[in-house]
């Protein structure tokens, strides 16, 4: 991919809600190959470490190549943030979002958006928000109207509602904690994807199969991880950013439960390498993530890090 490039409107602004667009085949190959850092000195997988998450960020999204990057003039954006619970090590440090805010802005993003709001006190926790205040008032949230997308390459999962903002921004930023799943162990790039799906259907379907009544949430982890697969088969990120600054090791997605403190944050183009890369914040092999597997076979990405070309950085 070229300087300045991005996955522009793939599927049409005039697909109306609830009507069907189709992905998968020949056409997904346009749209699914990973951005792999092409000019010399740049990394395909940045993870930053140090003791401020804001500067983390900037540092790891610089060492790929900079916002300017992935974010052309002009473009509208849609970040697709885990920002939807409310216990320490369940969501993206406001520090983190509020650094993506300020370079998609530098960049010179058009339009910013979520795919969630925040909660009341979400930017309280963040020193810097003051100072942004601005820029933080002008992001627009998503009104959560979604499209039916089919996806013919599905092997679980055939068909999701989407955010039609994910659909027809210019430039898609998964935005996600590392934490702890009870479902399946990680919650990353892949996994955070169903935040742009409503719970009824997609989501449910997800969890229980075609077994609408099932009292366990997590009755298949094969079913559950191929579906994740299958939804990112959509839209690839643009760039994918891995907050593990403080994190939820236990009693995940929700918490509360155990913290760890990595003080980490990780940013790359290729969902795959960034997952198989971020589990190790658990304590995890990628082996034990099956949705890793299967969206590799899909082709959306990399679990050979040795082939995305991973820079690590302390900042003292």
């Amino acid at each position: 991919m070229k300087k300045g490039m991005t996955r522009r409107r793939f599927i049409s602004n005039s697909v109306a809600a609830g009507a069907a667009a189709t992905v998968g085949g020949g056409f997904l190959g346009e749209f699914i190959s990973p951005v792999v850092a092409e000019e010399a000195g740049l990394a395909g997988l940045a993870a930053v470490t140090g003791p401020d998450g804001f500067a983390n960020t900037i540092a790891a999204v610089k060492a790929v190549g900079g916002m300017a990057r992935f974010v052309p003039e002009g473009s509208k954006v849609i970040i697709n943030a885990n920002t939807a619970f409310k216990h320490r090590g369940s969501i993206v440090d406001p520090g983190v979002l509020l650094a993506i805010l300020k370079l998609c802005a530098d960049a010179g993003a058009e339009e910013m958006w979520l795919v969630k709001g925040t909660k009341d006190d979400f930017w309280k926790r963040c020193d810097r928000a003051a100072d942004y205040a601005g820029l933080i008032d002008g992001v627009k949230v998503s009104e959560r109207e979604f499209n039916v997308v089919e996806i013919a390459g599905g092997v679980a999962l055939k068909e999701a509602h989407i955010d039609h903002r994910l659909l027809s921004a210019d430039v898609y930023l998964d935005v996600t904690v590392a934490k702890h799943h009870k479902g399946c162990e990680f919650t990353g790039a892949l996994k955070n994807t169903m935040g742009a799906c409503p719970h009824d259907p997609t989501c449910r379907f997800f969890h229980v199969g075609n077994n609408p009544d099932s009292e366990d949430w997590y009755p298949d982890l094969n079913h559950l991880s191929q579906c994740v697969a299958d939804l990112n088969l959509v839209r690839q990120p643009d760039l994918c950013i891995l907050d593990a600054g403080e994190i939820l090791t236990t009693n995940g997605p929700f918490g509360p439960g155990k913290l760890a403190n990595p003080n980490a944050v990780v940013a790359s183009a290729d969902m795959v390498a960034i997952d198989t890369y971020g589990v190790r914040y658990l304590g995890l092999e990628p082996e034990a993530i099956p949705a890793i597997a299967k969206a590799e076979a899909h082709g959306l990405g990399t679990a050979d890090l040795a082939k995305v070309g991973v820079k690590e950085i302390v900042i003292g």
